[in-house]
């Protein structure tokens, strides 16, 4: 298992983060060090379904615990019990650490304020859409409807939404019907563009920006109809009126 040095992963005990590492996992690259977020859930809140490759990405198995991936892996793990990602506790602990870069996979919602992107290390954060056409969120069913694909972006995160340098941008097929959305493709994707960012990091230790945004310009979504989205499912091939 490689691990990358001085690259420090931010994770919450969510479906993103599980994906991220299981993926980095069956590549054999891995973060020198983990900060975890909150408390681990007591159970799995999904049940296990084994990971399965669709479409040239990785499925997550939601089964399997953030910690005992990280764990196989031999990264080591530092617990915070607070969830919020602009808490002291974790500029402290980033502060102590030093890393070069650091990947963000903390709470979704969470809007990382000045005092963590002000200590000068790039945060790393792969958002789902392509930028800047598709900001904000959900926009994983925005574009299905208006343009039948998925896609991902691997940005470097500064005080504004989706509105920092891009690293890498990539379309992805529409799943199909009956594939899990929310937990496990929308992660996956990301996973998967993560996955390239860091493979390009470790052959040069540069990260290599391909467009500098206008935060001007571009399109912000907010969270999808319930309506809206069950149109963009029945969107996915395989569906039927």
């Amino acid at each position: 298992m490689t691990h990358l040095d001085d690259v420090l992963l931010i994770a919450a005990h969510s479906a993103r983060s599980q994906a991220y590492v299981q993926t980095l996992a069956a590549h054999d690259l891995m973060p020198s060090h983990a900060l975890l977020l909150g408390e681990a859930p007591q159970s799995p809140t999904t049940p296990s379904e084994p990971a399965r490759e669709l479409m040239g990405v990785l499925l997550p198995d939601l089964g399997i615990p953030l910690s005992r991936t990280l764990a196989d892996c031999d990264v080591p793990i530092t617990c915070l019990a607070t969830r919020d990602i602009n808490d002291q506790q974790v500029i402290n602990a980033v502060r102590e650490r030093a890393p070069r870069l650091v990947i963000f996979s903390g709470y979704g919602g969470q809007i990382v304020k000045p005092p963590l992107i002000e200590l000068g290390i790039p945060l790393l954060h792969v958002h789902s859409g392509w930028l800047p056409d598709y900001r904000g969120s959900t926009t994983v069913y925005y574009s299905l409807l208006e343009e039948g694909v998925c896609a991902a972006s691997a940005i470097l995160l500064d005080t504004q939404i989706d509105t920092g340098p891009v690293l890498a941008r990539k379309r992805y097929p529409a799943p199909p019907l009956g594939t899990d959305i929310d937990r496990r493709y929308d992660t996956a994707i990301r996973a998967d563009l993560l996955l390239e960012v860091l493979r390009r990091y470790q052959a040069s230790g540069e990260l290599d920006v391909v467009l500098q945004q206008d935060a001007e310009q571009g399109n912000t979504y907010y969270v999808i109809h319930p309506v809206l989205k069950h149109l963009a499912l029945l969107s996915l091939p395989g569906a039927t009126d």
